[in-house]
């Protein structure tokens, strides 16, 4: 399978509610130090600051509601297609490890 097709999985799901987005924002904040990985780390950097941008909006957003435990409509209408987006934008960055090529 190889290390990029687990991130690539990982970012499939990153965008199925806030909670999937937050854990996978967190996992990524340092892969980009790993350059057998991640072959532009500037590129990387500018990418994930966009992912930790919706973070904090929706994590603000969804603490100023009260923390409702279903928050998936707004998360669905305001920030999942974003998400969903970026996700894929930053996985892309990741280098195949088994084959040695970005």
């Amino acid at each position: 399978m190889g290390v990029k097709n687990d991130w690539l999985r990982l970012g499939e799901r990153a965008s199925e509610d806030l909670f999937a987005w937050a854990a996978f924002v967190a996992q990524t904040e340092f892969l980009w130090q790993d350059k057998g990985l991640v072959e532009d780390a500037d590129a990387w950097q500018r990418v994930w600051f966009e992912l930790e941008i919706i973070n904090g909006l929706a994590l603000a957003q969804w603490d100023e509601q009260g923390r409702p435990e279903d928050w998936s409509c707004c998360w669905n209408e305001a920030y999942r297609q974003e998400a969903r987006a970026l996700a894929a934008e930053l996985v892309a960055l990741i280098c195949d490890a088994d084959s040695s090529a970005c």
